[in-house]
């Protein structure tokens, strides 16, 4: 009886632990279908918040950008199998991961997200670096930091200094002028924590378009321009690249001696998608695909997030969106209903530039100042809670206050219990704290 059931069940296969596969799983486990088994596959085992990485880079804990999918599906009718998947037969219904594993489906739900694409710069992909991902954006804070140690073990090469403190942002899109915004009051910060003078860091943002922010209006793209400048961002437009080699890099006109460039510029659709058979693309290379979001030809397959050649794609708000879309088609796929229709929106841009200060677009209306800020840091923080709750949001929004009281309140019990010495060995003092006594 039980075998019978379980052979009975629909198999929907989400892959993909993005914005669009995890809200595509959570909004299918809400109306739980118990004719069906929903199962969620993704290579990592945690769900990203891309949004933040810029401020994993700039010293903010991980905790900001980083929640397990367990976690996330905990107590949910979702299984989740941490797989890289190889190949799609979209014809026979079923996926091969990297674990040797085949997922036979009754749906499919593609959110593969994008990649990095270097346009093939030479020396971009060796000597560059990003942030698309939590190794990427510890690994880039990492060599910042490295890059003051330098500076401070060398104090007699101001040149070579000069070149270690040069940080070039190449892409001027919401990800290139967040990262511009935020490294400029962090690298600043982190000289005058090594003793080294300011002057010495520099902070250039290049785009190959015109003007920064080429997407959002001319308007909305000058004021984030003057806030930049304004934090000593120096940015150069109309100014495409040419190749990097170790310590510098060219660009139109142009030769920048340097030691870091982020590389923000080109993204492209995952590699799997163009290795399926039997899709359609687009001349970006994503998906065509019709009025419910399936590739064309193909029912019970569904593309969700960057992989389609949709108006908004690209967007983390799209995604979002795309999920909860495509989980609500297929619920009423499985009832024997008609499909809703695809209508894009176009998302809310909210664009932070350093600490305190975001421009935001709204709709009709335009906001700049501490108030896009705080609306921008609420919608982060709406988002956790609709993955993890608000106990857990909580605690991972104020983490860093919650770890400076803990630090004050130890330092606090070890001058109460030791003195300011520190050296007391006749006495310990254990209130969830290490005990403060000398080895």
């Amino acid at each position: 009886m039980v075998s019978t059931t379980i052979h009975s069940q629909k198999q929907i296969i989400i892959v993909g632990g993005g914005f669009g596969g995890i809200r595509c799983a959570l909004e299918l486990a809400k109306n739980n279908i118990s004719c069906a088994k929903i199962t969620l596959i993704s290579d990592k085992p945690y769900f990203e918040y891309k949004p933040a990485l810029y401020r994993v880079v700039t010293g903010r804990s991980e905790q900001e950008a980083c929640v397990s999918i367990a976690e996330i599906f905990k107590n949910k009718p979702v299984e989740f199998m941490q797989d890289r998947i190889v190949s799609i037969d979209g014809s026979a219904k079923q996926i091969t991961g990297q674990s040797g594993k085949i997922y036979p489906f009754d749906f499919l739900a593609l959110a593969l997200g994008a990649e990095t694409d270097y346009f093939s710069i030479s020396g971009l992909k060796e000597f560059s670096y990003c942030f698309k991902a939590i190794p990427d954006a510890l690994r880039l804070r990492r060599h910042i930091h490295e890059m003051f140690r330098r500076c401070t073990e060398r104090q007699d090469d101001a040149e070579e200094d000069v070149c270690r403190l040069h940080f070039v942002v190449v892409g001027a899109g919401s990800s290139g002028v967040e990262a511009a915004g935020e490294l400029v009051y962090y690298a600043k910060r982190l000289a005058k924590t090594h003793g080294i003078d300011s002057s010495f860091v520099t902070v250039d943002l290049i785009e190959a378009s015109p003007r920064i922010l080429p997407m959002v209006p001319e308007k909305f793209s000058s004021r984030v321009a003057n806030r930049l400048r304004s934090l000593g961002v120096n940015i150069f437009t109309n100014r495409p690249m040419g190749k990097e080699e170790a310590e510098q890099i060219t660009v139109r006109g142009m030769t920048m001696k340097t030691d870091t460039v982020i590389w923000t510029a080109g993204v492209k659709p995952n590699h799997l998608y163009s290795q399926t058979k039997n899709l359609l693309y687009g001349d970006d290379g994503k998906i065509r695909v019709d009025e419910y979001l399936r590739p064309r030809g193909l029912d019970d397959f569904f593309i969700i997030g960057d992989g389609a050649a949709t108006p908004h794609s690209g967007f983390a708000q799209t995604a979002n969106a795309d999920g909860k879309f495509v989980a609500e088609n297929i619920r009423r796929a499985l009832k024997g209903e008609s499909l809703k229709k695809y209508y894009p929106k176009k998302p809310a841009s909210i664009i932070p530039v350093g600490p305190g200060w975001a421009a935001a677009s709204v709709g009709p209306f335009i906001f700049y100042g501490i108030f896009s800020w705080i609306l921008r840091r609420a919608a982060d923080f709406r988002y956790f809670v609709s993955v993890i709750g608000w106990r857990k949001t909580l605690k991972v929004f104020f983490a860093k206050q919650l770890n400076n009281k803990r630090r004050r309140s130890k330092r606090w019990i070890k001058k109460v219990c030791c003195g300011k010495s520190g050296k007391t060995k006749w006495f310990s003092c254990n209130f969830g704290f290490p005990i403060f006594t000398e080895t």
